[in-house]
């Protein structure tokens, strides 16, 4: 037989119901307050583009979207309240179009000095003071480079290097990191109209190690094949940007991989989702280092293996 349950039993249940779902409610209420519309915007439709963000976890956007430039200069609807721009010309993109102050640009997967000369420019336009803008950098920081020089050339007295158009804002602090690593700089500008084996050959022989550092994609492929000539002639260690670099003849590369700078990109996302605070602009924080040997053992270098010279780079420039 069945018994009537007790009013106060019904009546504690109902406010328990009522309770949970006010809390629902505003739970639901809260996360559309902090939640953001998330655009990708690509440089162009090359794989390279497309695969780096295919390995950007985005589950705390489930709904965002992938534009080219061609579809993001056609998009006739409001201005996404975070922009993820992938390459160079992206992030130009996405700076020129954001405008309002509850606005955010995430510029990753480019340079630091193109991140640099574009940011300056954009600081001096009228809506400069408005939008939050961050970046994480593919280079590795410049310190980080020359300390992994000293590293693997202990006894070395001098490093050089060359710039471009891009990289030259890089020379003061490069003479002033070498200078603390125990080095004498030496440093040349080369630009498109100069030949770069009579501005290579002097700045290489004054040098016991050399440091390529990235700058335009011609200035890259122009230096790249005759500095990697040029010091294997003089017998001088070379320290590249690129895996291609060390299967190239670089002694040592040191660089971030897709994956890695991926991952860091996509914890970014993640704080920018779950708070209000805008992080600087970062150099990655994982590298991997690629050694060739055989181009150690033409210069008689007794080198460390990869993981060693990984870790001890990590203990001193986390």
């Amino acid at each position: 037989m069945c018994r009537e349950r007790p009013k106060f039993i019904l009546a504690s249940s109902a406010r328990y119901f009522v309770g949970a779902l006010l809390l629902c409610l505003l739970s639901l209420a809260s996360f559309h307050a902090h939640s953001k519309t998330l655009t990708i915007l690509l440089s162009d439709r090359h794989h390279v583009y497309q695969e780096f963000a295919n390995a950007i976890h985005t589950e705390a956007f489930p709904e965002h979207q992938i534009l080219t430039l061609g579809e993001f200069d056609n998009n006739k609807g409001p201005i996404p309240e975070l922009i993820l721009a992938i390459g160079a010309r992206a992030c130009e993109a996405a700076l020129r179009a954001i405008h309002q102050d509850s606005d955010i640009v995430y510029c990753t997967f480019l340079p630091s000095q193109t991140f640099q000369q574009m940011f300056a420019q954009y600081r001096s336009s009228a809506t400069a003071q408005t939008v939050k803008v961050t970046a994480t950098f593919m280079d590795q920081p410049l310190q980080r480079q020359i300390y992994l020089a000293r590293l693997i050339a202990p006894g070395a007295r001098s490093i050089g290097t060359v710039f471009g158009s891009n990289s030259v804002y890089q020379q003061q602090a490069f003479e002033t990191l070498s200078l603390a690593a125990g080095f004498e700089a030496q440093h040349a500008f080369l630009d498109e109209r100069q030949n770069p084996v009579q501005v290579l050959t002097p700045l290489i022989q004054r040098s016991d190690i050399f440091l390529s550092l990235p700058d335009s994609a011609g200035f890259n492929r122009n230096v790249t094949r005759w500095s990697l000539y040029i010091t294997l002639r003089n017998r001088v260690p070379l320290i590249g940007f690129s895996a291609s670099y060390a299967k190239a003849g670089a002694v040592v590369s040191m660089y971030t991989t897709t994956e890695q700078l991926a991952q860091q990109t996509s914890q970014v996302l993640n704080q920018l989702i779950t708070t209000d605070i805008i992080p600087e602009p970062a150099y990655p924080h994982e590298f991997t280092l690629k050694i060739n040997q055989s181009a150690a053992r033409t210069l008689r270098l007794e080198l460390p293996d990869e993981e060693l010279l990984s870790k001890r780079l990590t203990e001193v420039h986390p």
